[in-house]
């Protein structure tokens, strides 16, 4: 494989950004904050004696970095994998970043965070790897290539992981993957007769069935929720000494499960709020990272629903991801409300599905337009 001046200098860029990322985590962000799962060589037997029969996705992440620990000791077994991080960025844009805005590409690659949790040892650094391969696969599947190759593979075992890992993500990632798979006979089948009016009709449908079968069966509406609240919530009680906690926030019954989502979703990407940066001076440039990042969110999401109003393929891509995208941060945002430190690690693992996969297809689609490379074609533009 060749690679020209131009990649190589994206690949050389973004690896420095990454091992500098990490330099910067170890050395500068873990003096004001945790760093993840803390992994630490000596206490790996100690964590996997505790969870002895037991399953853990703990002691699988920690076993990761203790056997690349042999071979990369210190927080260079982090700074290896952060690099992978890099090189998959690199493979799954290398052939379309031309037809991207450079600084729309940058900007998304260089978030402070996205480069502290991609670069130190944590489930974010190992689910940032998953996914990039999985969002890759769904890309070039999707508008690039039709023969299904060795690819397919490594995006079935990182699904695989991410569900062990990551649960509450695995289906958004599952749901791309599988309609990438599919997209050629769900081109044939389903996306030339069924309008945005009906992608929505039926989304609508598919929302009042099942709220309305978990409310026939007391099954959602019951004790349930209010336990997996409370168990989210002392999750973060549980520790006296964690400074940034956000106490007394109505939490006792299900309408406040509700009523919080209204605030603690937006507010949760953000990471702290305004009032918290102004009186704790260094969470401002947090905040302010935060915002550049839901603009970005809302920018990219903003671009995907114009196309899936132009062409009734990409519908078949665009209106599914949102839907599922909606649900899983739905349901996963009591994670991001209770304390914003958190809030901002738990994030990165969906920079790949929120961030790099709105830029694939955007820029698949501009290459389709621009028709200078031999690509699927994406057809029905209306």
């Amino acid at each position: 494989m060749t690679i020209n001046k131009s990649s190589q200098r994206l690949l050389v860029g973004l690896m420095a950004m990454h091992v500098l990322g990490t330099l910067f985590a170890y050395m500068v962000y873990i003096k004001f904050s945790s760093l993840g799962d803390g992994y630490n060589p000596q206490s790996f037997e100690m964590i996997r004696e505790a969870y002895t029969n037991k399953y853990s996705s703990t002691v699988l992440v920690w076993g990761i970095y203790f056997y690349l620990g042999a071979i990369f000791p210190g927080f260079l077994a982090p700074m290896f994998l952060g690099i992978v991080v890099a090189i998959l960025t690199w493979y799954a844009f290398r052939d379309v970043y031309k037809y991207i805005s450079w600084k729309l590409f940058w900007i998304c690659n260089s978030f402070p965070h996205f480069l502290v949790w991609s670069g130190s040892s944590s489930k974010e650094q190992i689910v940032i790897i998953l996914g990039i391969i999985v969002v890759n696969f769904a890309a070039k599947r999707s508008f690039a290539e039709k023969n299904l190759d060795i690819s397919l593979i490594f995006a079935l075992l990182s699904i695989g992981f991410i569900f062990i890992i990551r649960p509450n993500y695995f289906v958004i990632y599952f749901i791309i993957f599988t309609t990438a798979l599919l997209s050629p006979w769900l081109q044939k089948i389903v996306s030339r007769r069924l309008s945005v009016g009906v992608w929505i009709l039926f989304y609508s449908l598919l929302t009042i069935v099942v709220a309305a079968y978990l409310a026939l069966t007391s099954a959602f509406f019951s004790e349930d929720v209010v336990d997996y609240m409370l168990q989210v919530q002392q999750s973060f009680y549980a520790y006296s000494d964690a400074g940034s906690n956000r106490y007394g926030i109505q939490w006792k019954e299900f309408y406040d499960f509700l009523y919080n989502s209204f605030w603690a979703i937006p507010q949760g990407l953000i990471g702290p709020t305004l009032i918290e940066s102004i009186s704790k001076p260094i969470q401002f440039p947090v905040f302010l990272e935060g915002i550049l990042f839901v603009t970005i969110l809302g920018y990219l999401f903003f671009e995907l629903l114009k196309l899936s109003i132009k062409s009734s393929i990409l519908r078949l891509y665009i209106l599914p991801y949102f839907y599922v995208c909606f649900i899983v941060v739905f349901v996963s945002y009591p994670y991001l409300m209770f304390n914003p430190g958190s809030a901002l690690r738990y994030k990165q693992s969906m920079h790949p599905i929120l961030i790099f996969y709105p830029l694939l297809i955007l820029a698949y689609c501009r290459i389709n337009d621009l028709m200078k490379i031999k690509i699927k074609k994406i057809p029905d533009k209306r």
